[in-house]
């Protein structure tokens, strides 16, 4: 995994909406959760979340991606080494628990289970957690039918081609799971030809390339359907709902999963 997110990062300045939230998607968490006045713990250093909160501690296994993307600690923020699955942080401790795309950073409902339960761990007694989704629709999509759309120019970004190959490659699994070099091995089986690609979408090389990064990855994501990650929360909280992120390319496949009133074990 360090290995992966080490070679995301080298190509950070190149990607875009969907796989980094908009500022409308940056929005819908402080319209969701009110973080001004709060203490935030956030999962991953996603740049553009960094500035949420009245205080920020966030916390990545990759000291790539700290060294590397986020913007630096200041008197009221700093990023640590840390185990979502193990937070580094003592029961009901964080008054607000943020992340983007963090559930299909893990491999499986377990894995996604185990760090819904640590969120419900570490929020305080009405404290609230929020993480944009990336959901797979309940009827799996057809490769071709993503590269027709692609080349009639209904996909907005190279970035939202790449989610929607990876959930059309996902659907057949239990876990909605794909190895990312799956999504490398499809995307050139549907896109011989990148320059072609460019040339009808507008989207510049470097950007394409980036899906190079998936070449001699181990990493396995996984793009559960919004109704089964509902499902799986409601495991740990009373109260489990999804809220709009945008009208950004994809943003339909990508609600904020809001949690409160964390069950306690």
């Amino acid at each position: 995994m360090t290995e992966h997110w080490d070679a995301i990062r080298r190509h950070w300045r190149l990607l875009g909406s969907p796989l980094c939230p908009p500022p409308e998607a940056v929005a819908a968490y402080e319209r969701e959760l009110s973080l001004q006045s709060v203490d935030v713990v956030l999962l991953g250093v996603t740049p553009e979340l960094a500035g949420l909160g009245r205080t920020m501690l966030a916390i990545d296994e990759s000291t790539a991606m700290i060294s590397g993307i986020w913007p630096g600690d200041t008197a009221s923020r700093k990023a640590v080494i840390g185990n979502w699955l193990e937070l580094p942080l003592g029961d009901e401790s964080a008054g607000a628990v943020i992340g983007d795309g963090c559930l299909s950073a893990l491999d499986s409902s377990v894995a996604r289970q185990a760090l819904l339960a640590e969120i419900a761990r570490v929020l305080k007694s009405g404290g609230r957690a929020a993480l944009r989704a990336y959901a797979s629709p309940q009827v799996q999509d057809d490769l071709q039918e993503v590269r027709a759309l692609t080349l009639s120019g209904g996909v907005a970004t190279f970035h939202e081609l790449k989610w929607r190959i990876a959930m059309a490659c996902a659907g057949g699994d239990p876990d909605r799971a794909i190895p990312v070099r799956a999504i490398l091995d499809a995307f050139d089986a549907l896109f011989a030809d990148r320059e072609a690609l460019a040339a009808t979408t507008g989207w510049e090389m470097p950007v394409i390339g980036t899906i190079d990064a998936y070449a001699n990855s181990k990493t396995v994501y996984s793009f559960a359907p919004a109704a089964t990650l509902v499902e799986e929360a409601s495991r740990f909280f009373d109260s489990v709902r999804l809220a709009p992120t945008g009208t950004y390319g994809l943003a339909e496949r990508c609600p904020l999963l809001v949690l409160e009133s964390p069950r306690r074990r």
